[in-house]
């Protein structure tokens, strides 16, 4: 490969700049920290394999078998994940709550407990090759402190989850637009809120039982009030909801002050602004009701006039009551507008999509790591160098900044056979015709495998 290909330079003349901006002032690519770096690659493995397939950057005679090789090498990925999603879809069935197949294997707690441990396992597994980032307990709560654009407050209870998984992948901003009282709500503000472009959760419900011994220990209660104090946790719940299921969602540009409207138990409470406004105007009305259904009541000389005189006070309370009740409708209304136009899938649904994002995440890495370690031979001690010619490349080509994920890649392209260690630990690629000669025995015995087996679950390339 030509020397001056792109991809083994280290740019570190120009400022470096995230998706959210810039990361500090007069910062270099050599002086960047880890701070708003993620290793979620955000460009196609197309485009990936368009820019390192130039005709300039090889020589003639492997010009004609790299593009081969690097489809050849995708197709070998999307086969080892189609056999992880099969096993996973398996693994999910017990717990998927959208199944409409019959029940047939029948399974203890203690087996179930340990399947949906497993499971869980797999799918934070799976997230992870996908390239998102765990958003922990703490991080949650930190959020939900946060003030939504939407003008919702919202409240959710994270005891009432045996499981919990929430992972993002991708940071940018959105600008919401709002009227503004200080222009007498004539204009518009704008302000800049932080989104994640993708988010995962998983979560299951504690049993029922377990939950209420818990509410009974923390509120030094009886079994009865606890019961009752649960009821009213879950009451948003819909019927079907029940902790045999384990219950998995994908969103998409997500507020981050936001996180609330995800769970199942939110609750809409009135802002400070709301109740002030609610208890003014009703307060003020119901009082000025009352006072004057007094003075007819004193000036009724007839059973009907102090009938019709109460009716209306009993319709100037109900009106009032009825303001309450809108206001917390229209709150439940942006709450549901937002979740469904952020909804990506669910449940099983959620299991492809994932299986997919990582099976590219890892085909984007191996392409980059072949194409340069075909250039470079690299000392094993040295791979950060190599780590950053690849960032600076993605930077230079596509402008993102990531963090890439050079041991995961190299793990892979290992396991495959196409690394080569001499006694120094040098480490370089198997050259592009020998690799597909490679690829081509592992389909083989691939193929092989499955049809002594019985599971033709084997899908050949079509460049092959």
């Amino acid at each position: 490969m030509n020397e001056s290909a792109p991809i083994n330079t280290v740019d570190t003349s120009e400022p470096v700049t995230s998706r959210d901006g810039p990361v500090a002032e007069n910062a270099t690519a050599e002086e960047v920290t880890q701070i708003n770096k993620e290793r979620f690659i955000p460009v196609s493995r197309f485009a990936v394999i368009d820019r390192v397939h130039r005709q300039e950057n090889w020589p003639e005679e492997e010009f004609g078998d790299i593009k081969y090789l690097l489809n050849y090498l995708a197709a070998w990925r999307h086969q080892s994940y189609t056999e992880q999603l099969f096993k996973l879809k398996e693994a999910y069935l017990p717990f998927s709550p959208d199944r409409d197949t019959v029940q047939v294997l029948n399974y203890s707690r203690q087996q179930m407990d340990e399947k949906r441990q497993r499971l869980v396992a797999s799918l934070k597994s799976m997230v992870i090759q996908a390239n998102y980032t765990e958003i922990t307990e703490a991080d949650i709560n930190a959020y939900f402190e946060a003030q939504s654009p939407y003008g919702l407050k919202l409240k959710v209870d994270l005891d009432e989850f045996d499981e919990l998984l929430l992972f993002s992948r991708g940071s940018s901003t959105r600008v919401f637009r709002k009227r503004d009282w200080r222009w007498l709500y004539l204009r518009k503000s704008e302000t800049v809120e932080p989104i994640f472009q993708r988010l995962f959760l998983l979560i299951k419900l504690k049993p029922q039982s377990a939950r209420i011994e818990e509410i009974m220990r923390a509120e030094s209660c009886t079994q009865e009030k606890a019961q009752s104090i649960l009821k009213k946790k879950r009451r948003n719940l819909p019927e079907n909801a029940t902790s045999d299921h384990v219950y998995l969602k994908l969103f998409k540009n997500i507020n981050q002050s936001d996180l609330e409207m995800l769970f199942p138990n939110t609750e809409v409470e009135f802002r400070l602004f709301d109740k002030v406004r609610l208890g003014v105007t009703a307060g003020g009305g119901t009082l000025a009701s009352v006072m004057g259904t007094a003075t007819k009541v004193l000036a009724a000389t007839n059973p009907i006039a102090l009938a019709g005189a109460l009716a209306g006070l009993i319709g100037v309370i109900f009106r009032q009551v009825m303001k309450f009740f809108n206001q917390r409708n229209v709150y439940m209304m942006v709450l549901a507008q937002n979740l469904y136009f952020h909804n990506l899938a669910n449940n099983r649904g959620v299991l492809t999509l994932l299986s997919d994002r990582a099976e590219e995440e890892d085909i984007k890495e191996d392409l980059l790591l072949y194409t340069y370690l075909c250039q470079y031979d690299v000392p094993k001690g040295q791979l950060f160098m190599a780590k950053r010619a690849i960032e600076s490349y993605i930077k230079s080509e596509f402008d993102v900044y990531v963090d890439y994920d050079i041991d995961d890649a190299l793990s892979r392209l290992d396991r495959d056979g196409l690394i080569v260690q001499d006694a120094e630990e040098v480490l370089s690629v198997i050259r592009p015709r020998e690799a597909i000669a490679i690829l081509e025995n592992k389909w083989i015995n691939c193929i092989r495998e499955r049809s002594d087996s019985g599971d033709m679950q084997v899908v050949k390339p079509e460049t092959a």
